[in-house]
């Protein structure tokens, strides 16, 4: 597997103060990643249009930044809904939209 885009893992920490105007403080970490678009289908029958994310190595990260990813302004930045966790690999799973068939 060719990890050849690179991609923006973005955690954010809570605000644990007690000023209300304090937002969390957000790090980014640049790294190499395989990026895959594809539909996942569960075991109901519903169907999405979804961003797989694979790193190499065990990471965490509440939003992924991809190649549109403005480090200055965080825009660009997608939630991750899911995250699968396998040997030497992390899977972040990002759901576009959901697929929606016309029946006639």
């Amino acid at each position: 597997m060719r990890y050849d885009q690179t991609v923006y893992l973005i955690t954010e920490t809570a605000n644990d103060s007690d000023d209300l105007n304090f937002e969390g403080e957000t790090e980014a970490i640049r790294t190499k990643a395989n990026v895959k678009r594809t539909n996942l289908t569960l075991a109901n029958g519903e169907m999405y249009d979804a961003t797989i994310v694979r790193v190499f190595g065990e990471w965490s990260a509440d939003k992924i930044g991809l190649a549109d990813y403005d480090q200055q302004t965080g825009k660009g930045a997608r939630k991750v809904q899911k995250v699968g966790r396998h040997f030497n690999r992390t899977d972040f799973y990002i759901v576009n939209s959901e697929v929606i068939f016309n029946a006639k």
